[in-house]
């Protein structure tokens, strides 16, 4: 198993949210977060996927070798700075991804090539 980190600042969720075109007021605005039911602004789910895929993709592909699908389920939000630990299990052609913050797994996938 290999493990790589990130950091999801409030830059990148202003920047997914200005390409992406989802500005719900939970990525962007406190007050609604917590009116919501969270402790703050959370990531956009795809956003937290992406930087995950991205070390997959970055990290152990081959130059030949392309991403067939993939697959993530969201168990817990990623906060505003928060740090994700992103642990990669190869099996095969696939790739087995969990993303743990705050002591919790909050996001877990497969990727396959």
């Amino acid at each position: 198993m290999t493990a790589f980190q990130f950091q999801v600042t409030r830059g990148d969720i202003e920047r997914y949210a200005d390409v992406s075109h989802d500005r719900n007021p939970i990525h962007l605005n406190e007050k609604s977060a917590k009116a919501a039911g969270f402790s703050g602004e959370i990531a956009h789910g795809m956003l937290t996927m992406a930087k995950m895929v991205s070390i997959v993709v970055n990290e152990f592909l081959e130059p030949h070798q392309f991403m067939e699908s993939y697959e993530f389920t969201f168990l817990a939000p990623v906060y505003v700075d928060d740090i994700v630990t992103v642990q990669v299990v190869p099996k095969g052609k696939e790739y087995r991804v969990s993303g743990i913050c705050r002591g919790e797994l909050v996001v877990r996938g497969i990727v396959s090539v």
